[in-house]
């Protein structure tokens, strides 16, 4: 499956940071992928025993992410209140993980831990050769 982006996404793009801890060095690397147009397993990115991730467009409250993702965050301290992406990286039904960034860099979904990254200057592609099923 490959989700492109163009619409929703600027390879330049970004925000202000909000509450959540943003992590501008993966944004930096999302940025680079797409004005090089280069390919890169998200896992080589964000390695760790996550085997699927949500891709949320922000701004959201941890309530609704919570509804979204079907599951308690870690802490309820964090704030979506950046328009941006969050990541919320899962092992079967726990959160084991969380990103953030600012500016739009990817599209919104459920994927699976074997997506790769495509920038194409404009935009990034993801492509989930094993998309997750859904519970």
């Amino acid at each position: 499956m490959v989700v492109l982006l163009s619409a929703l996404t600027g390879c330049g793009s970004v925000g202000e940071s909000g509450s959540m801890e943003y992590d501008e060095e993966f944004a930096a690397h999302l940025r680079e992928l797409c004005d090089g147009r280069q390919s890169r397993p998200l896992k080589d990115l964000v390695p760790g025993d996550w085997t699927t991730v949500h891709i949320i467009l922000g701004p959201h409250t941890e309530e609704w992410v919570e509804r979204e993702i079907g599951a308690p965050l870690p802490e309820p301290k964090y704030g979506f209140d950046t328009e941006g992406n969050v990541l919320v990286f899962m092992r079967g039904q726990d959160v084991v993980r969380m990103k953030g960034t600012t500016g739009r860099l990817l599209g919104e979904d459920y994927f699976s831990s074997e997506i790769v990254l495509r920038g194409t200057s404009t935009t990034i592609e993801i492509d989930d050769p094993t998309p997750p099923q859904p519970d």
